[in-house]
C-alpha cells in the first residue's frame, strides 16, 4: 500500500524514518526561514557536509513530463551502480509508480510542499535495499522556476554488496509534508492550494 497525504510540520520528523533525512529536513527548514523555499545561494552545505554524497538536485523535463537528475551525489550513483546526472529519474520504474512519483515531485516543484518516499530496490544479485528519498523545493540560482533538492538514503550499508545494477524498483510509501510559508510569499502561485492524494493500492506497506 502506498499512502500519500498531508502531514503537519510539527509531525513531519516522526514520519521521516532515516536520521539523515531528518537532518536534511531540519537544515532545509532553517535555510528557508519562513519562506516556501530557500534560495540555492543561501544553502550553506558545510552544515551538512557528511550528507553531500547522498544529495541530489532534480529539474523538470517538461517535454517528457518527467524529471532528470541535474546533480546526483556519488553515493547515489554508487547505489544505482551508474552515473545518474542528466538521466531520467523514472528510468526503470513501472508506469503506475512513475506516475505516482511524478505527482509527488510536481507537488514539490509546483505547490512547494516537501515529500518523503520510501523505496525498495532489488539488485542484480537478488539483494533488497530499502531507502528513503526526501524531496524539498529549492529556488535555483538563476531565479527561474523551482528545482527539487533532496537526499536518497539507504537503510543498510551497501559498501559490501557486490552487484552490477538495480533491477526491480518498488515505491512502498509516499507522503507530502505540509509546510506553511508567510502569508503573501511571492513564491506561492495565486490561488494555489494543496490537494491531498488518495490512498493508492499497490506495492508493500
Amino acid at each position: 500500500m502506498v499512502v500519500t497525504g498531508q502531514i503537519e510540520t510539527s509531525q513531519a520528523e516522526s514520519q521521516i524514518l532515516h536520521s539523515s533525512s531528518r537532518a536534511l529536513f531540519r537544515f532545509w527548514e532553517t535555510m528557508r526561514a519562513e519562506r516556501a523555499a530557500p534560495h540555492r545561494a543561501l544553502l550553506d552545505l558545510k552544515q551538512v557536509a557528511g550528507l553531500l554524497a547522498d544529495l541530489f538536485i532534480l529539474e523538470r523535463d517538461r517535454p517528457r513530463h518527467g524529471y532528470r537528475w541535474r546533480l546526483a551525489g556519488t553515493r547515489i550513483c554508487e547505489l544505482y551502480r551508474r552515473e545518474l546526472t542528466g538521466s531520467d529519474v523514472f528510468a526503470g520504474w513501472d508506469n503506475f509508480e512513475r506516475e505516482t512519483m511524478r505527482r509527488l515531485l510536481d507537488g514539490v516543484a509546483g505547490r512547494l510542499q516537501p515529500a518523503v518516499m520510501r523505496l525498495r530496490l532489488h539488485t542484480s544479485l537478488g539483494q533488497t535495499i530499502g531507502a528513503e528519498l526526501i524531496a524539498l523545493p529549492l529556488q535555483p540560482q538563476d531565479g527561474t522556476g523551482i528545482q527539487v533538492f533532496g537526499g536518497l538514503f539507504p537503510f543498510r550499508d551497501i559498501s559490501g554488496l557486490d552487484y552490477d545494477a538495480i533491477g526491480l524498483r518498488e515505491l512502498t510509501s509516499a507522503r507530502v509534508i505540509w509546510t506553511e510559508p508567510l502569508p503573501g510569499d511571492s513564491l506561492i502561485p495565486s490561488g494555489a492550494g494543496f490537494r491531498p492524494f488518495q490512498v493508492i493500492r499497490g506495492g508493500l506497506g
